[in-house]
């Protein structure tokens, strides 16, 4: 029989995924408020598994506990499992087992974290607010939504060492494709107004230094071009002398490399608790140099193919050292 803990992270991903699923349908007049009631409950199990977990698999160290009135009217010192209507023990809900995990700094979240849970809470929260959300809000619970996923699915490889790459967990922007007769400037109700400013303050708000890799709002940013061709091809960074050839500007580049050593060495320290510049992080990053997806060496001078070179590395880069170094 499977611990509690990992019985709870399975309820987790199921309901992650159902959240996803529920986002990505073509036509569902519902979407922002129910994925994020899913994915608020997908992270509740996720936390509780978490607890769980590092109390040996005890559920009581997820119980809500009160005090209870004597025959005399006191309150009693000890303290007696709350109880649901049916009786069944009650449990934790997100804000206070954020707090639990506060207690100890080994299992501490990010503030993004912290802050892109809360975002999506007012987004749930407020539902009743507005009738259909506008395209501003919709976005908004889209980059909120897309950074929620990641987060989770790093904290789920963290935490219990699972693999959720089987599964197409992404949300599909399918909301921003433009309709003919749509109109471009519509203004949000006042209710709607006030809640976009709200979660802008919390995406504005988030400290990057103190984010350790996670992440409150990940940016969409939405372009349609019109192919020259039908049967245009997908287009991947590749070392294949036969692939064509597309040219990156220097602009280009440097988005998708935007570290060197001195700050890739800076970011994972900050990353890691046992990290250190030693022989077992050269091990690890020197393979890597071969591998588009991570690294980019550069000619200094690149008309010269004598010029000294220099290496250039994705922050997808952090997802390797996951595997091998402990996140704080």
């Amino acid at each position: 029989m499977l611990a509690r803990s990992l019985q709870l992270v399975g309820k987790a991903k199921s309901a992650l995924i159902s959240a996803i699923e529920v986002y990505n349908k073509p036509n569902f007049a519902y979407r922002e408020e129910t994925f994020s009631i899913l994915a608020l409950n997908a992270w509740e199990l996720l936390l509780k598994a978490k607890i769980v977990a590092s109390a040996d698999n005890d559920a009581r160290s997820i119980y809500v506990y009160e005090k209870r009135r004597t025959k005399s009217g006191e309150w009693s010192r000890r303290k007696y499992f709350k109880r649901n209507r049916v009786g069944n023990p009650h449990t934790m809900g997100l804000s206070q087992l954020v707090a639990e995990l506060e207690k100890d700094p080994r299992t501490r979240l990010s503030p993004a974290v912290k802050s892109n849970l809360d975002a999506l809470t007012e987004v749930r929260d407020n539902a009743v607010h507005y009738m259909n959300p506008g395209p501003r809000l919709s976005k908004r619970v889209l980059e909120i939504g897309t950074a929620s996923v990641r987060n989770f699915i790093d904290l789920a490889r963290k935490w219990f060492l699972e693999d959720l790459s089987e599964y197409s967990l992404y949300l599909m922007p399918i909301g921003f494709v433009p309709v003919l007769g749509t109109v471009a400037g519509v203004s949000p109700s006042a209710d709607e107004a006030r809640l976009l400013d709200y979660l802008d303050s919390l995406i504005s708000g988030s400290d990057d230094e103190r984010s350790m890799g996670y992440s409150v709002a990940l940016e969409v940013d939405i372009s349609m071009r019109r192919s020259s061709s039908d049967g245009s091809l997908a287009v991947v960074i590749t070392d294949d002398p036969d692939a064509p050839r597309v040219r990156l500007t220097e602009e280009d580049i440097r988005r998708k490399y935007p570290w060197d050593y001195a700050e890739l060495s800076k970011r994972l320290g900050e990353r890691y608790v046992d990290f250190k510049m030693n022989a077992k992080y050269h091990s690890i990053r020197m393979p890597l140099r071969s591998d588009l997806r991570y690294v980019k060496t550069r000619l200094l001078d690149p008309g010269n193919p004598n010029s000294p070179k220099k290496d250039f590395y994705s922050p997808n880069i952090v997802a390797v050292f996951d595997r091998h170094y402990t996140r704080r």
